[in-house]
């Protein structure tokens, strides 16, 4: 297994010699230990490539998997299309996190520098600093001149969030040159992060939420902090309802609809009582003391008058039924309020844009590819 050290110029050759290096190494190389007690193998040859410098280490409990991790970061970051210097640092942290090998913190480092996550690129290379003891003398003094200037700098924020699962999406407005974006959670609670000096507009984003903003001015070793309050989605009414007085020709055409049949039923009653009156007068006259004439059909008039009764009920009785139904319904329906649920607005994650060097006469990083 080899190690590589480029300056920041020749990146992408040492990149692809440590490729070749991965791909080349036997398995019994690759998993060789020196016995206990012995001394540290010695530096190999230098390839013939300017600025670079190979050396053979034999890492101990490096897995297959994170050796995968680590390959994959290599191939990110010597994408025929340009560095993909995010994913690449991301594929790094997961090779360190399954392998806990320190020496994967000098790529870490590396790439959060490019990344302008100046916090995070602190932490790994002074870490980088104290656990591998076989740096290169001129890739050490090196990576100490970026610490100190990077620690000048750095800005401190302390963001927290009342919810958990909120996304931070960090853009700082450069005043010439792309902006740079990078991309923080999920977050539980309390996030601190070391920024470049700058503009930054920092957005909380959470599903089912709306997003929250924090624009403002970073300077060099100042210290903010902000509290994001994440407030649920309102939606807005559906267009074509109406409230109010308009409400009779909209959602409430129902109930008045009805109560206008039973109050129909209600005159028709009235106006079938006053026939069924008429008609028992009719007889009362024709008939008095109960004797009629002959040419008088009773009968007939009596059964006449009792079907106009019966109507009568049914229509008084029920239009009064039908009236009071339809105004209850009428006076729920100005209680009950109506909404649809929020629909969860998953805004797209953006993707960091590099950026080169720390300030004018600093941060010249060093990429150490480990295996």
């Amino acid at each position: 297994m080899r190690i590589l050290r480029t300056t920041l110029g020749t990146t992408k050759l040492g990149v692809a010699l440590a490729l070749l290096a991965i791909t080349t190494a036997s398995p019994a190389s690759a998993d060789e230990t020196p016995a206990a007690g012995a001394p540290a193998a010695a530096p190999a040859a230098a390839p013939s490539a300017p600025g670079a410098q190979a050396t053979t280490t034999h890492p101990v409990g490096i897995s297959d998997e994170a050796r995968q991790h680590f390959a994959a970061g290599v191939a990110l970051l010597q994408d025929p299309e340009g560095e993909k210097v995010e994913e690449a640092y991301r594929e790094f942290r997961t090779a360190y996190d399954l392998s806990g090998s320190p020496k994967i913190l000098g790529n870490m480092g590396f790439c959060a520098m490019r990344l302008e996550r100046d916090g995070e690129a602190i932490e790994a290379y002074s870490r980088y600093l104290r656990e591998v003891p076989d740096i290169d003398a001129d890739e050490r003094a090196q990576i100490v001149r970026d610490v100190q200037t990077l620690s000048v700098g750095v800005a401190r924020l302390t963001i927290e969030v009342d919810k958990p699962g909120a996304r931070l999406i960090d853009v700082r407005i450069p005043v010439r040159g792309e902006r740079v974006t990078n991309t923080y959670g999920p977050i539980t609670g309390k996030l601190e992060i070391g920024v470049r000096p700058g503009h930054h507009t920092i957005t909380a984003k959470l599903a089912d939420h709306e997003d929250a903003m924090w624009d403002l001015d970073v300077f060099a070793a100042s210290k903010d902090r902000n509290v994001f309050t994440m407030r649920r989605h309102v939606v807005a009414p559906v267009a074509g309802t109406t409230s109010g007085s308009d409400g009779a020709r909209g959602p409430n055409v129902g109930p008045w609809v009805v109560m206008g049949i039973g109050g129909a039923m209600l005159v028709g009653g009235a106006v079938t009582g006053v026939v069924a009156l008429g008609k028992t007068h009719d007889i009362e006259a024709q008939c008095p003391n109960d004797v009629c004439p002959k040419s008088f059909d009773l009968e007939g008039e009596r059964s006449s008058a009792k079907t106009f009764v019966r109507i009568t009920d049914v229509l008084l009785i029920g239009g009064g039924l039908v009236t009071l139904g339809g105004l209850g319904w009428l006076m729920l329906g100005d209680r009950k309020t109506e909404s649809e649920p929020p629909k969860a607005a998953m805004a797209p994650l953006l993707r960091a844009i590099p950026s080169a060097g720390c300030g004018p006469d600093g941060c010249r990083a060093s990429m150490k590819v480990v295996f």
